[in-house]
């Protein structure tokens, strides 16, 4: 019967312990590559640190740690030279970020006056920033009458899709192809000359998206005097150099 009842406290015990590590509160934080990104501490403004240790994986393994007003923020290969820890908020940054510190965080606090503790988790998601896609001209020729051309658009973001869209009112025919090897998606149109058109290209991906704008222009050639060669297709108005 004794041996049932302690059974039943460890059970609890267990059932407890698991319910509070679910129970976290976890804040969610993104940083980008190459950048830098704060990991708050969730301090309250009232407490003087005593005492703030930063800290990941499992078995608590410190990255920075102030204690007794001594700092100490290269502790672990992975973040040497990489960290700052604010001494009075708790906050602590982290600089040039990599996907690797794809982590979840522990930081625990601790009140100099008082001795109160906290412990706080930040969860951190690093992503490449999208940026803006570069476009090209690849192709400009008269034909028929008409200003044929092409243009490249790319994106640095590999994991993004890329679309066009010629500006309002555009009314002619237009194709574009999927990003092949280069990642690069080209546009192949063809319009009456003596005009301005302006095509966008979209880099997206689940959550955001990027565009980019270029003009390009064809001038009917005039005739020929003195040798000169006709008229050709020209950017303008370009925001990608």
């Amino acid at each position: 019967m004794m041996f049932a009842s302690v059974s039943i406290r460890v059970m609890c015990l267990m059932v407890f312990f698991h319910q509070g590590i679910r129970g976290e509160d976890v804040r969610h934080v993104t940083g980008y590559v190459g950048e830098s990104v704060v990991l708050p501490s969730d301090a309250d403004p009232s407490w003087t640190l005593g005492t703030i240790r930063w800290s990941i994986y499992e078995n608590f393994t410190f990255i920075a740690v102030l204690n007794r007003k001594k700092e100490n923020v290269d502790i672990f290969n992975l973040f040497r030279g990489r960290l700052e820890l604010n001494k009075s908020s708790g906050h602590l940054t982290i600089k040039n970020v990599s996907s690797s510190d794809a982590l979840k965080y522990r930081v625990e606090l601790i009140d100099g006056k008082l001795s109160q503790r906290k412990t706080s988790f930040v969860q951190l998601s690093v992503q490449e920033r999208l940026g803006k896609p570069s476009i090209r001209l690849l192709h400009s020729f008269l034909d028929s009458g008409y200003c044929v051309i092409s243009l490249g658009c790319l994106s640095m973001n590999s994991k993004v899709s890329l679309s066009w869209e010629p500006e309002h009112g555009f009314s002619e025919p237009f194709w574009s192809s999927n990003q092949g090897d280069s990642g690069e998606s080209v546009l192949w149109t063809s319009f009456t000359p003596n005009r301005v058109v302006t095509f966008s290209c979209t880099a997206a991906d689940d959550s955001r998206q990027e565009s980019s704008d270029k003009s390009v222009t064809c001038t009917e050639p005039e005739p020929r005097r003195n040798n000169t060669p006709p008229g050709c297709t020209q950017d303008v108005l370009n925001n990608n150099p």
